[in-house]
C-alpha cells in the first residue's frame, strides 16, 4: 500500500497544476472562439449590408454544422484514443508534442494579429461572389469551414489538456471551459447588440503569448513522457532541478527541446518586425512618390 500511494504521488506530480489547467482551458476557447465568432459575424454582417437576408439561414446552417462535426470529432477522438496502461506516457507524450508544434504553428504563425482580419477580408471577398452566382449553399460551406477550423483546433488542445491531468482535475478543465463558453456568449450578444468594436489585435497579442506558455510547458511534459516510455534517452545536466509548474527538468534534452520553442518564436518576432519595417518604408515612398504629398503629409 505504500508503494501504491508512492506511485499515486508520482503520478499526481506529472500533471499539470490545477491553476494551469484551468487557464489553459480558458484561454484555449477564448481565443478559438473569439476568432470563429468574427468570421461568423463578418458573414452576416455582409449580407445585412447588401441586403441579402435569404443568405442568413444558410450561414447559419453552415456555423450549426460545424459545431455538430466538432462535437462528433471529440466523441471519435474519446473513443479512438486510450490513454491507460502501458501506453499512457507514449500517448501523453505524443499528444503534447503534437499540440505543442500546433500552438507554434497554428497558434503564432498563422493565427497572428492579422489572422483575423485577413479571413474577413477573404471571406468579404468571396462572399460577394456566391451572391452574384447564387450559389447560397457556398456561404453555408465557407461558415463551415471557417467554424470547423476553429473547432477541430480546439478539440486538440482539449484532448492534449485531459491527457496531462488527473481524473479528479477534469473539473478543472470544464470550469475553464464553461467561463469560456459564458464569456462568448456575453461577447456574441454585445457585438450583435451594440456593433462594439474589439480591440482584437491587442486580444489576440496577449493570447500569443500565452499559448507560446502553454506549448513550452507542453514541449516538457513530450520530453519527460517519452524519456518515461524509454523512447529517448536521459542525459542529465550537472545541475539537478526540476520545475514541474513549467515543465522543466534537468535533462539536456527537455532543456534543447524548449529552448527549441522560444528560438521559433523569437525568430518568428524578428521576421515579423522586419517585415513591418519593410512595409512601412514602401509605404513611405510610395506616398512620398505622390503629388503634392509632403514628408509631413506621409508622417
Amino acid at each position: 500500500m505504500a508503494q501504491l500511494d508512492e506511485a499515486d504521488r508520482l503520478l499526481s506530480d506529472s500533471m499539470l497544476s490545477s491553476a494551469t489547467l484551468f487557464g489553459a482551458s480558458l484561454v484555449i476557447l477564448l481565443r478559438e472562439g473569439l476568432e470563429a465568432l468574427l468570421v461568423v459575424i463578418a458573414l452576416v454582417a455582409v449580407l445585412a449590408r447588401t441586403g441579402r437576408q435569404d443568405g442568413m439561414r444558410y450561414v447559419h446552417i453552415g456555423w450549426v454544422s460545424a459545431l455538430v462535426a466538432g462535437i462528433a470529432t471529440w466523441a471519435a477522438a474519446q473513443s479512438l484514443i486510450s490513454i491507460s496502461g502501458a501506453s499512457r506516457e507514449v500517448m501523453e507524450g505524443s499528444a503534447a508534442l503534437l499540440a505543442a508544434i500546433v500552438l507554434l504553428y497554428v497558434g503564432i504563425w498563422m493565427h497572428s494579429k492579422t489572422h483575423a482580419a485577413q479571413w474577413q477580408a477573404y471571406i468579404q471577398q468571396h462572399i460577394n461572389a456566391h451572391l452574384t452566382a447564387g450559389t447560397l449553399w457556398g456561404l453555408a460551406l465557407l461558415a463551415f469551414i471557417a467554424v470547423y477550423r476553429e473547432v477541430f483546433e480546439t478539440v486538440l488542445f482539449y484532448q492534449t489538456l485531459l491527457t496531462q491531468a488527473g481524473i479528479n482535475q477534469y473539473p478543472v478543465i470544464a470550469s475553464g471551459f464553461g467561463l469560456a463558453v459564458s464569456l462568448l456568449a456575453i461577447l456574441a450578444w454585445v457585438l450583435v447588440r451594440y456593433s462594439v468594436k474589439l480591440p482584437v489585435a491587442r486580444f489576440f497579442s496577449i493570447t500569443t503569448y500565452l499559448l507560446l506558455a502553454l506549448a513550452f510547458i507542453l514541449m516538457g511534459k513530450t520530453v519527460s513522457a517519452l524519456q518515461e516510455a524509454a523512447l529517448m534517452s536521459i542525459t542529465p545536466l550537472p545541475v539537478s532541478f526540476e520545475m514541474a509548474w513549467v515543465g522543466v527538468k534537468s535533462t539536456w534534452q527537455g532543456i534543447l527541446a524548449q529552448l527549441s520553442v522560444l528560438l521559433v518564436f523569437l525568430a518568428f518576432i524578428r521576421t515579423n518586425r522586419s517585415r513591418q519595417k519593410i512595409s512601412a518604408a514602401t509605404t513611405s515612398e510610395s506616398n512620398l512618390d505622390r503629388p503634392g504629398v509632403t514628408p509631413a503629409d506621409s508622417d
